[in-house]
């Protein structure tokens, strides 16, 4: 089976060992030459994945069997794209990626399906955005619908400081649309999820913390604090979602905010997560979750997908930020005494280059 991949950073490796696995030809794409996975890969073409035409016409060139989205939404946008202009199987339908990926019309859908959600406002137009202003019930978020990363993304507290931040949402979006929606106070978490003919086989949940800046994830501890109390609540909420739309198997991920004892979902997902997200995730599941997303992407036979999937045990990862652009020098761990840091030096052999692979993400 030759398959196209979206890109080969290092938060697409684990895409590329589950395809080495399963045999196939690799052909991989990118902006730029020599990312991680790409020395793996049977073929390198250098191309923007956010390029429709440009990726449809590759994939005829090579007379691609199936199209694998890497770990970005615009790759996903593209491989809905061209999986329903070469009907290739496996794949959404580029009207419900763009319906589950674009905040303002997932959040009319969560609505009219009674799931727990902010109620949001969508504006494709500046005028109008900013009349809303004057009546809005403050404090507010206003995100561009389809940024990532936090881009775009920012919290008013009033009039005054809206009317600042309305020109970067719409600067953000590249469809030039921005949802506004209430600001709610709480815990801000992951719960990512596997469906099986529309149903949740396998849960990985996680707490999620923002130092460095306030609208991108740099730490994620496993499990979710609050598991207990929220799976109930969003197993049912997705799998209404699930069924609602018709989906195909794989990962469906939400973000919620744990508020009053209740889950608000304020984002969704259907691709692998960023930050290396599942080397954590797969030791707390005790699953491959990018091997059996790769699977049923090529829209291969899921009939041994594990039956009893447990969160055991705890597990954090920490993403190095910057405030600049650069190359890191150096890791000292502080805190912990003693015995932590003989522990992170020798098991996990932070002066390794491929940990400090793991534990960076910086803009090189």
């Amino acid at each position: 089976m030759k398959v196209l991949l979206l890109c080969s950073t290092h938060n697409d490796l684990g895409l590329i060992r589950a395809l080495i696995k399963l045999g196939c030809e690799i052909v991989v794409t990118g902006n730029v030459e020599n990312l991680p996975g790409q020395k793996f890969a049977d073929k390198f073409i250098q191309a923007d994945y956010s390029d429709r035409e440009l990726i449809l016409d590759i994939a005829r060139r090579e007379k691609i069997d199936r199209i694998l989205p890497c770990c970005h939404d615009f790759a996903l946008y593209t491989s809905a794209y061209v999986a329903e202009k070469l009907n290739l199987p496996g794949m959404d339908s580029l009207e419900n990626v763009l319906t589950i990926h674009n905040k303002d019309r997932f959040k009319d859908l969560a609505l009219r399906l009674g799931i727990r959600t902010p109620r949001s406002h969508g504006f494709n137009n500046f005028s109008d955005a900013e009349k809303f202003l004057s009546t809005a019930k403050y404090p507010i978020i206003m995100k561009p619908v389809d940024s990532a990363g936090g881009k775009g993304v920012n919290r008013a507290d009033d009039f005054e400081s809206a009317q600042k931040f309305l020109p970067i949402a719409f600067d953000h979006s590249k469809s030039g649309r921005v949802v506004i929606e209430p600001f709610l106070t709480g815990s801000q978490h992951g719960f990512c999820t596997f469906l099986v003919n529309q149903k949740v086989r396998a849960i990985c949940s996680n707490d999620e913390y923002s130092f460095a800046h306030p609208w991108r994830v740099e730490i994620d501890t496993f499990p979710a604090s609050n598991f207990d109390l929220v799976k109930k609540d969003l197993v049912e909420s997705i799998e209404k979602i699930a069924g609602e739309l018709n989906l195909k198997d794989g990962i469906f991920h939400v973000q919620y905010i744990f508020q009053d004892g209740k889950p608000w979902i304020i984002e969704a997902m259907r691709r692998i997560l960023g930050n290396m997200y599942f080397i954590p995730g797969n030791a707390l599941t005790g699953i491959d979750w990018e091997y059996w997303e790769t699977r049923a992407r090529l829209d291969l036979s899921l009939k041994d997908f594990p039956t009893h999937v447990k969160q055991e045990g705890y597990f954090s990862y920490k993403t190095i930020l910057a405030n600049r652009n650069g190359k890191i020098k150096r890791i000292r761990v502080t805190g912990g005494g003693e015995h932590f840091r003989r522990l992170c030096s020798t098991n996990f052999g932070l002066n390794r280059p491929e940990t400090r692979l793991l534990t960076s993400n910086l803009n090189q």
